[in-house]
């Protein structure tokens, strides 16, 4: 029982005792004063009676005729006179009347009435004595009725009191309730501030707990700064600030292996040419100002591209991975770069022209890195020795266009439809290799037998506004997978779903309806929809829906956007998946390991489980084990279970 509950308790059961005993005061005290009001009236009544016969004569008949005409009145049980030796002379009784209210009233409260006395005289001598004794039937009906009326007020006095009270209780309650909630945030690892009550007592708790909060805020602020540190010095270029070669290199790994990512693409490389040359001629501070400003060139064409990806190769090459990019595309976006470079040598930010080659080479999913790079390389050298700067590999327009969305709508919505959508699973193994979960890709299966993956059809499905259909579908499917099969399921959700405002009610009809099945799903978002508008407070309203019916949610793609990492603080996540580009390749590059093993202690710390992307070496296995990593998923862990099994 809480402790407002026995407070409220306490308060109401102390309220009713003190109005009952007022009510049981007030009706014996309204009791006994009705007794003596009764004395008083046979008193009276019996003087005035014995005055009377006293200036009369003392005959039988008069006597009698006295006493008849008070006894008449009717207010009486019993006139007697008596002689002075005690005899009685005249007696007038009536049988007693029943009381003007309940038996079982009169029997609790018995009105006791004495009989008034009083002496006839005759001259000097006593002629007799008068007994009066008065009926309680008028007293006991005016008792009831004021008991009633009583009764009444103290009901009415006692809801109210009653209604002031719990109001009162609501009042305290609520700054009570937003204290145990910060708590309980507490003790899940989420640290939130809230405002301070009205309530002095209550405010210093509050103003202790916040400050608690806020030094706990700026731990995890300095923890992010010091990860967010790691990462730069250990994948981005000092000068530039760009991704490096080896970020470069795993993210294009990434978009040649995920399923998510769209399936194809270009990828562009720029040659600055004879940089050592422009070094020793023009000093390295003018050859540093050349190379910021392709930077900013190339940041500005790419503005059109928010899914691209810059990065500083090496010292005089720069590539541009552009997802979702044709041949045209590319061929476009090469030629505003070859312009924009022309207009910094006009600019005299250096003594030749031109300033740099471009190649560019289309890729798709399946193919190697090794041989998209060594496509690209190819045109690179081909656009050095060309009178335009820039050439594409010569197989390029052998690789698969990318699909434009024009016609996605109609297949999609027929898709929806039908139905005609499936999961492919893949294990999620823990550092010990037993099963974490299986993580589970959306398939679109067309009129003609073909699957598409996920990373063909989201794009369009996100630009047409369709992906909370086809998530809560794929949650639709997985739920129904459970029901087959005993390993946990993961399904990733868009951030763009959260955005609509019936998702999340449906999402909490099919939870409904899915029951027990529940504690075995595992839901997760890109990080990206930590950062966008509103996102956070869409997450964490996902978060408490999800802990209400035993589901967990997690972040995938963690890294790419680490603004996100010091908010985490506030919302309950129970596991986070590395991005790829930082596994690639860690068991021989000691910046990422430093990195990953800052994010494995403080997700630790927050009761957090960190799990690998594209794991493809038992190398790069063995080291995420030895750093902490609770579960790793890719190429490896496939095989790796599938030997097992």
């Amino acid at each position: 029982m809480s402790l407002l509950t026995r407070l409220w308790i306490s308060v109401i059961v102390a309220m009713l005792l003190a109005l009952t005993g007022s009510f049981v005061v007030s009706v014996k005290t309204a009791r006994d004063y009705l007794a003596q009001q009764l004395y008083a009236q046979s008193s009276d009544s019996a003087t005035s009676l014995a005055l009377s016969m006293s200036q009369q004569s003392k005959d039988a008949a008069m006597s009698e005729l006295l006493v008849s005409a008070l006894f008449d009145s009717g207010h009486f049980e019993a006139i007697v006179y008596r002689d002075p030796l005690g005899h009685v002379l005249v007696e007038r009784r009536n049988a007693p009347a029943a009381p003007d209210a309940p038996a079982w009233f009169v029997e609790l409260m018995p009105l006791r009435s004495r009989a008034g006395e009083a002496l006839v005289s005759d001259g000097w001598k006593q002629a007799g004595k008068i007994e009066v004794l008065a009926s309680t039937r008028f007293a006991y009906g005016a008792l009831w009725q004021g008991t009633l009326k009583l009764a009444a007020t103290l009901l009415v006095i006692g809801l109210l009191l009653g209604g002031a009270v719990t109001l009162l209780m609501r009042w305290v309650r609520r700054p009570l309730a937003i204290i145990v909630e910060q708590a309980q945030a507490i003790g899940e690892r989420r640290f939130i501030t809230i405002v301070e009550p009205p309530v002095k007592e209550l405010r210093i708790v509050v103003r202790a707990m916040n400050a608690m909060v806020g030094r706990v805020q700026a731990m995890f602020a300095e923890q992010a700064a010091r990860m967010d540190q790691l990462r730069d010095d250990a994948n981005r270029d000092p000068l530039t600030r760009l991704p490096n070669r080896s970020l470069f290199m795993g993210r294009l790994r990434d978009v040649l292996d995920d399923e998510l990512a769209p399936p194809a693409g270009s990828l562009l490389v720029m040659r600055v040419n004879d940089l050592i040359g422009l070094n020793r001629r023009l000093g390295r501070a003018r050859a540093d100002a050349l190379i910021l400003a392709c930077v900013n060139t190339l940041q500005k064409i790419l503005d059109d591209h928010p899914e691209a990806l810059l990065g500083r190769l090496n010292g005089a090459e720069f590539g541009l991975l552009l997802p979702n990019v044709d041949g045209t595309g590319a061929q476009s976006i090469g030629e505003a770069v070859l312009v924009a470079l022309d207009k910094l040598y006009r600019r005299e930010y250096t003594d030749q022209r031109p300033i740099a080659a471009l190649g560019w080479t289309l890729y798709q999913r399946g193919q190697t890195s090794t041989d998209v790079l060594l496509r690209v390389d190819a045109a690179v050298m081909k656009a050095e020795s060309a009178t335009v700067p820039l050439a594409n590999s010569d197989d390029a327009t052998s690789v698969s266009p990318v699909v434009h969305t024009d016609t996605w709508r109609s297949q999609i919505e027929l898709a929806v439809d039908d139905r005609s959508f499936e999961l492919a699973t893949y294990p999620v193994l823990r550092s010990d290799g037993a099963v974490l979960h299986q993580e589970a890709m959306l398939r679109l299966v067309t009129q003609d037998g073909q699957r598409l993956t996920a990373g063909q059809f989201m794009p369009a499905a996100s630009r047409l506004g369709m992906t909370a259909v086809l998530d809560l579908l794929a949650l639709e499917l997985a739920i129904a997978h459970l029901e087959l099969q005993g390993d946990d399921i993961a399904v990733n959700l868009s951030p763009l779903s959260l955005e609509q405002q019936e998702f999340l009610p449906a999402l909490k009809l099919l939870l409904d309806r899915a029951g027990d099945k529940t504690r075995r799903l595992w839901l997760e978002l890109s990080e990206r929809g930590l950062d966008e508008a509103h996102g956070l407070e869409a997450v964490s309203r996902l978060s408490e829906m999800l802990s209400a019916y035993g589901a967990r949610l997690g972040i995938e793609h963690f890294g790419r956007h680490f603004s996100a990492m010091p908010r985490l603080h506030t919302v309950r996540i129970d596991y986070l998946k590395l991005d790829g580009a930082f596994i690639a390749d860690i068991d021989s590059h000691e910046g990422n390991q430093r990195f990953v093993k800052a994010v494995v202690d403080v997700a630790g710390s927050l009761d957090i489980r960190v799990i690998a992307e594209r794991v493809v070496t038992d190398a790069e296995w063995h080291t995420l084990s030895e750093l902490g990593v609770n579960a790793a998923t890719g190429p490896a862990v496939t095989a790796r279970a599938k030997q097992q099994s």
